[in-house]
This record gives structure tokens, sequence and C-alpha cells, in this order.
């Protein structure tokens, strides 16, 4: 027992005397360091209903057919009405993809380029001796068009924050993103034309010699039906840009716009989205509701077998829909 407590008390002493210089390893106190926030993936769904309307020209195999209807018209005079939309985007910090998709199937009138009452007037016999004859006529023309119109857009692309103001990513900021897309247009056009015509003629006939006069009218009428249909489908490369504003509440402002085409796809198309999203509480439930107004503009045209193929017109109207986010 003697021979082990000297070598006790030497190993306490040794330990007490190395104590202090790993104490000064460790220095006065480790600072905390505070962990790097996760910035987690965000994503968004939005059903939603686009109430268009249309104005401006559609052509099918040559026959081009001018449209001017508000939705409630075509909503009133179509006999065919189906629609799907959606828009989902996911974000992940200053990056985010999106894809934008809208089906329909339209049918209401339209309204054909066609000159109408010409007249004409003359006297064929006037090389025959002691003859006098006139013709007046009249040729009336209507046209009324039918237009069966099924379209399919697509657009996905990327999204890029280059600017944020404001606190942070938290409530109350303002961030301006940049976009760029590829949007597919496919049409589906089916024209149906009616054509009526009416000739009207009167004809007056005096033969001196004979001592006889002649005073006639005729009348006819024909109708002509023709059914024209043809696809156009293209792909139009897009740029644009995008503001955000989330507002202290979490209510949140969109405004978007974008140009495309360039002659790659269809000669040129604009886009122009504004968006408010908000807050409801139904049946126990908070919904995140989406109003707002969209016009998307195109300019197309092909040279078919059966002439020319195209579109020129401005698809716009109300935007109605929910978010759901998570």
């Amino acid at each position: 027992m003697r021979l082990y407590r000297p070598v006790f008390v030497l190993a306490c002493g040794i330990f007490a005397a190395a104590s202090p210089a790993f104490s000064a390893d460790l220095g006065p106190g480790a600072a905390y360091v505070e962990p790097v926030p996760i910035d987690p993936w965000k994503f968004s769904f939005t059903p939603y209903g686009w109430l268009t309307g249309i104005n401006g020209n559609v052509t099918a195999r040559g026959h081009t057919v001018d449209v001017d209807e508000s939705f409630i018209e075509i909503a009133e005079k179509s006999d065919s009405f189906a629609a799907l939309m959606g828009y989902f985007e996911a974000r992940k910090g200053r990056f985010g993809f999106f894809t934008d998709a809208v089906w329909a199937d339209l049918g209401f009138p339209g309204h054909v380029n066609y000159d109408i009452n010409r007249s004409v007037s003359g006297n064929p016999f006037a090389r025959l001796p002691d003859f006098k004859g006139t013709i007046k006529g009249n040729l009336d023309i209507n046209a009324n068009a039918q237009l069966d119109y099924q379209e399919t857009i697509i657009q996905s692309g990327v999204a890029f924050e280059i600017a944020k103001w404001g606190n942070g990513s938290g409530p109350g900021y303002t961030a301006l993103d940049i976009l760029g897309s590829a949007r597919y247009w496919s049409q589906d056009v089916d024209l149906s034309l009616r054509i009526d015509g009416k000739l009207t003629a009167d004809i007056e006939a005096d033969f001196k010699r004979l001592g006889l006069k002649l005073k006639r009218k005729v009348s006819d009428s024909r109708s002509v039906l023709v059914a024209r249909s043809n696809d156009l489908e293209w792909v139009d490369p897009v740029v644009g840009a995008r503001m955000r504003h989330v507002t202290s509440s979490g209510s949140e402002f969109n405004l978007e716009g974008d140009v495309g085409g360039f002659g790659a796809g269809s000669e040129f198309s604009w886009q122009a989205v504004a968006t408010y999203g908000f807050d409801v509480n139904a049946f126990g439930t908070t919904i995140r509701s989406v109003v707002g107004y969209r016009a998307l503009y195109v300019d197309y045209s092909e040279i078919g077998q059966h002439g020319r193929d195209g579109l020129d017109w401005v698809q716009h109207g109300p935007v109605l829909g929910a978010a759901f986010r998570w």
C-alpha cells in the first residue's frame, strides 16, 4: 500500500499541472455558430377559370372570319363550351420552375368579310337599230359563319429572382423575376360557312319596228355551304418579367408580361397578366383565392395546300382561381 500511495500522488500532480494547458487550448469560451437556414422547395398549384373574350380574325384555307365576341356572348351563342386550366410553380430560393396549361373547346358565330349589294346596269343591244334595251341587276350576298375552335396552350419555363426589396423572405417584400420559357400552341379550327346569294334583274326592251315593249323582273337565290377545317401547331420562344409584391398580411399581387414568337413560331405574340391572391375562410378552412385579368395575343399564319391558314387575335378576360400551397 505504501508503494502505490506515492505513485497515486505523483499522477495527480502531473494531471494537475497539465490541466491548465488543456484549458488554455479551449480558450475563454467557444463562440456559438448559428446554423445556416435551409431554404426548402415551395410548391403551388392553381386551377383557374379564364372567362375569355376574343377579338380579331381567324383564317382557314383562305376563308377569313372576323370574331368580336365577349365571354358572355360566346357563352350565350356557343353550342359547345368546355375548358380546363391550371398553373403550377416550384420554387427554391431565387430559382423557380413553372407550367401553365390551357385547354378550351368553343363554338360560336363569326362574321365574314364579303361585299354585298353589287349593282350593274347597261344596254347590251346598243348596236342593234330601232331597239333599246336596259338591264339593271343587283346581287346581294349574306354570309353566316359558325366557328368551332379547340385550343391547347402549354407554357413551361424558368424564373430567376434578380432583385428583392423589403423584409427578406418574410411578409412585406417586393421581388422582380426574369422569365424564359417556351409556349406550345395547338389550334384546331373548324369553319362552317353558309353563303346566301340573291340576284335581282330588271329587264326593259323596246322594239320600235314591232311596237312592242317588254318589262320583266327576274329574281333567283342560291345557298352554298362551305366547310373548312385545319390544324395549326407551333412553339414560340418567350421572354418576360414578373413583379411579386407580398403585403404584411400575406396577400400577394403579381404583375407579369412577356413577348414571344419573333418569327420562329408565330410572327409575334404577347401576354399581360395581373393577379391578386388573398386568403378567405370558408367552412372553417383557409383558402387562397386568386382574381385578376389576362390578355394573350398571337399573330400566326402559314400557307397550306388549300390556301392561307392563321390566327390574328387577342384572347382576354377575367381570371378566377384557388391556389394550393405546400
